[in-house]
C-alpha cells in the first residue's frame, strides 16, 4: 500500500479521485474535501486512507469510512468546528457514515453550506456551479 503521508495534497487528491470509479457520491465526497481545502494535507486523515496500485500503475485511495468514524468519535480530529463538520459530510458521501445534518450544519458559514449543497448536487449527479447553489443570479 503506498505511503500517502508521503503526498502532496493535489497527489493524493488525484489518487483518490482514482479510487472512486466514477461513483457520483465518491466523486462528490472527494470534491468536497479538494475544495474546502483543509483536510486533503491532514496527516491524521491520509493515515486512515488506504489503496493501492492498478494495472496502469496509477496510484488510488480510499477511506476506511469505519475507522475514520472511530477516529472521529474519539476525539482525534478534535472538538467541532466547520473543518470537522465538512470531514462529517464528506464522509457521509462517502460511505457508510451516518450524521445528523441539523447538528453538523448548525452554525456553519454560508460559503460551507453552499460547498455542501453543491457536494450534494453531485453526488446525485448533478453538475451545478456555486452561484447557483448559494441563490445567486450571475447572468
Amino acid at each position: 500500500m503506498p505511503d500517502f503521508s508521503l503526498f502532496s495534497p493535489d497527489r493524493f487528491a488525484d489518487a483518490l479521485r482514482r479510487g472512486t470509479d466514477g461513483l457520483w457520491s465518491l466523486d462528490a465526497s472527494v470534491w468536497l474535501l479538494e475544495h474546502h481545502g483543509a483536510w486533503l494535507g491532514s496527516p491524521e486523515l491520509r493515515n486512515l486512507a488506504q489503496g493501492g496500485v492498478d494495472e496502469n500503475g496509477e496510484v488510488w485511495a480510499g477511506f476506511d469510512v469505519r475507522r475514520t468514524k472511530e477516529a472521529v468519535d474519539s476525539g482525534e480530529f478534535g472538538e467541532w468546528r466547520e473543518d470537522l463538520a465538512i470531514l462529517l459530510v464528506a464522509m457521509s458521501l462517502y460511505g457508510d457514515f451516518p450524521i445528523a445534518l441539523r447538528y453538523t450544519c448548525e452554525n456553519i458559514s454560508r460559503e460551507n453550506l453552499a460547498l455542501i449543497s453543491e457536494a450534494l448536487f453531485k453526488a446525485c449527479g448533478y453538475e451545478v456551479e456555486l452561484a447557483v447553489a448559494e441563490g445567486r443570479d450571475d447572468s
